[in-house]
């Protein structure tokens, strides 16, 4: 039976971060050892026990960082970020909404900026991206929107 009414079964995408459908995924649970952007790739800190966003080539990715809470739209409220020290769900393996930092299509390998946390598709030559193992886009973007990113880390 084909699905007619998609919201009924999964919420529309409204935010980075996000899981992108019902699949199988895991999560590892470390302290933000600064503040940490929904849908935002991230590295281990120096100690291994705490997450920091990607910050150059040197470093590699751990995760995708999981939205937890839902946005007050109303108030417009700063509540898109893991406050520094609290606990981060780091997405390692998954599909996960993230935002597109140029044209992308479904299929394509993914890598990340640093300097502005955005993805990338990795036969481009976007100078600066880092290449982020696993990471293929499931779906098609325009740049600025949100796209889904397949990941499967150990």
């Amino acid at each position: 039976m084909a699905i007619t009414d998609y919201e009924k079964y999964m919420p529309e995408a409204n935010g980075k971060g996000k899981l992108a459908n019902y699949q199988d995924y895991s999560a590892d649970t470390k302290a933000a050892g600064e503040v940490i952007p929904f849908g935002a790739g991230v590295q281990l800190g120096p100690d291994g026990e705490t997450v920091l966003t990607i910050k150059s080539s040197g470093n590699k990715p751990y995760g995708i960082a999981l939205a937890q809470e839902v946005h007050d739209w109303v108030t417009k409220a700063n509540d898109q970020s893991y406050p520094q020290f609290d606990p981060v769900a780091v997405i390692r393996k998954g599909v996960i909404w993230v935002e597109a930092g140029e044209d992308v299509i479904t299929g394509e390998a993914a890598n990340i900026n640093p300097s502005n946390g955005k993805f990338y598709a990795s036969d481009t030559a976007t100078s600066g991206t880092i290449v982020f193992p696993t990471a293929t886009f499931k779906s098609k973007a325009a740049a600025g929107s949100l796209v889904q990113v397949e990941i499967n880390l150990p």
